[in-house]
């Protein structure tokens, strides 16, 4: 058996990621359905989600994609399930633990 080429390398202290659009919209995807259902989850202390998020508005918007209408931008991330803000942040909100 082959060795796999490994996609992920580390230069010094870091891990660099080579991936397609694809793959980078799935990590997202991910992250993000981990922290609405986990909302004490660290991943929304962290900046990786942020970076993912913010590497992927650069994308959408220079094929079109106006970031800002939150149905276009599911559309692009290839979400199928696209509800309302309203909708989606009421199911979040109950979620969230009182401070």
């Amino acid at each position: 058996m082959l060795p796999l080429d490994s996609r992920i390398t580390k230069q010094q202290n870091r891990f660099l990621l080579d991936c397609s659009l694809g793959e980078l919209k799935s990590i997202y995807l991910a992250l993000f359905a981990q922290l609405r259902a986990d909302p004490l989850a660290d991943i929304d202390e962290s900046d990786i989600l942020l970076h993912v998020q913010m590497a992927l508005q650069q994308e959408a918007q220079a094929v079109g994609v106006d970031v800002s209408d939150h149905a276009d931008w599911s559309r692009f991330l290839g979400d199928t399930q696209i509800a309302p803000c309203e909708q989606r942040y009421d199911s979040y909100g109950e979620k969230r633990p009182a401070v």
